[in-house]
This record gives C-alpha cells, sequence and structure tokens, in this order.
C-alpha cells in the first residue's frame, strides 16, 4: 500500500513538474538568448528644418522687392543633445547696383526655445555665409520656433540677378538600436 502511496504521489509530483516547467525553462531561455544578441549600439538621429527661399519680383512693380515669411516649429526632448543654426545668403544685386537700402534686402532669422528666450538670432543684408552655431545640453524641453522674415529682389527675365537664402537648424537626438529591430529606443 505504501508503495502505493510513494508511487501516486511521485506521478503526481512529476505531473506537477511537467506542467510548470514551461513557465520556470522560459527564464534560462530567455538569458540565452539575450547573451547571444549583439548589444546595442547608441545611434545619432538628425532632423532638420529648412527654411529657404529666391526671390522673384513681380515685372510689373521692379522697384519693390518681395517679400518672405515663415514660421515653423519642433520639439525638443531629453533625447535631443544638440541643435544647430546655419544661415546663408546670395545677394547679388548689390554688385550690379551698389547702394540699395538694407530694409529692401534683408534675412532676419531668430530661433526661440520652449521658455521663450532667444537663443540665436542673425541678420544679413549682404552676401554672407554665416559660421554655424551649436547648442547643446540642458536645453528647454518642450517647443522650439523658427521665425524667419526676408525681403529681396530677383529677376526672371535675363536671370542676371536673384536674391536667396537658406536658414538651416539641425536638431540631434541620441537613441539605442538593438540587433533585429528596425526602430530607435529611448530608453
Amino acid at each position: 500500500m505504501r508503495a502505493r502511496v510513494t508511487m501516486s504521489a511521485f506521478f503526481m509530483l512529476a505531473i506537477l513538474m511537467a506542467s510548470s516547467s514551461g513557465c520556470i525553462g522560459l527564464v534560462p531561455a530567455r538569458e540565452m538568448m539575450e547573451k547571444m544578441r549583439d548589444p546595442p549600439s547608441l545611434e545619432e538621429i538628425e532632423h532638420r528644418i529648412n527654411a529657404s527661399h529666391v526671390f522673384a519680383t513681380n515685372i510689373e512693380d521692379i522697384q519693390g522687392s518681395t517679400q518672405y515669411s515663415s514660421q515653423q516649429t519642433f520639439d525638443v526632448d531629453e533625447n535631443v543633445v544638440e541643435i544647430s543654426a546655419y544661415i546663408s545668403t546670395q545677394m547679388p544685386l548689390e554688385l550690379v547696383i551698389p547702394g540699395i537700402p538694407t530694409e529692401a534686402r534683408y534675412v532676419s532669422a531668430t530661433l526661440t526655445d520652449a521658455d521663450n528666450q532667444v537663443v540665436w538670432q542673425a541678420e544679413i543684408t549682404e552676401t554672407e555665409r554665416k559660421m554655424v552655431e551649436t547648442f547643446t545640453q540642458p536645453l528647454a524641453q518642450g517647443e522650439w520656433t523658427l521665425d524667419v522674415e526676408a525681403r529681396g529682389y530677383g529677376e526672371e527675365i535675363a536671370n542676371l540677378y536673384k536674391d536667396s537664402f537658406q536658414v538651416l537648424i539641425k536638431i540631434e537626438r541620441q537613441c539605442w538600436l538593438y540587433p533585429n529591430e528596425l526602430i530607435c529606443s529611448y530608453d
């Protein structure tokens, strides 16, 4: 009788162990798979905000310059490590007709952070390429704004002159890229 009870207990214990080993067996299997996997890599992702324009003056109003205005926003969070600002202008009319008033030809760009503080401002009235200005952490988190106001000339008949500009804001974020995954993870 005792052998029968022992055998029943052993049989019940075997069934219990077999039914629960799936859950218990997953932990070592997962650990083994994690050790076989390549380590994650730290990636930098760039996002660019671009405001550029080539001016074309209305043929009926050759005395008047053309106006351009733009406002663009972007979000800055704790994963943004660097923001760069760059501006360049081409204003070749000055070479053809010197002495044009600066209020008729200019590019003004302002970058405002989430705390409503102006972090970068540039105003150009001639052909110029400014140095890149870089901002690193700590950066105000939230919505940043790029405002661009410009006036310029451009003729399309002989294409002798066309004022143009480019304002470029580059936002760099860091994220972890895990093997076998296509998206970055912000840990």
